[in-house]
């Protein structure tokens, strides 16, 4: 009889541990995709980043970053805005 019941708790013990195991594996799963995502999301950002830094520094360059970064404009531009769009 004694034999019988350790070789039962040890059979839920396994099966436990096998569920468990698995329960944790899947959550890990889901957490590297997520990490993954996230690095793709970075190399993204990091190629544009390079892209913008091999540019050269010119003229033409720093007009593009007034406009669009810092919302300037030249003397002689007139600027329209749009809100119909949205």
């Amino acid at each position: 009889m004694f034999i019988k019941a350790a070789l039962i708790a040890t059979m839920l013990f396994c099966v436990f541990t096998i569920v468990r195991q698995q329960f944790e594996f899947n959550r890990l799963k889901v957490e590297r995709e997520a990490l993954e995502a996230q690095i793709d999301a970075y190399e993204l950002r990091l190629e544009k980043l390079e892209e913008e830094y091999a540019q050269p520094f010119d003229k033409e360059y720093i007009v593009k970053v007034a406009r669009e970064k810092l919302n300037y404009r030249l003397p002689e531009e007139i600027i329209f805005y749009n809100d119909l769009a949205k």
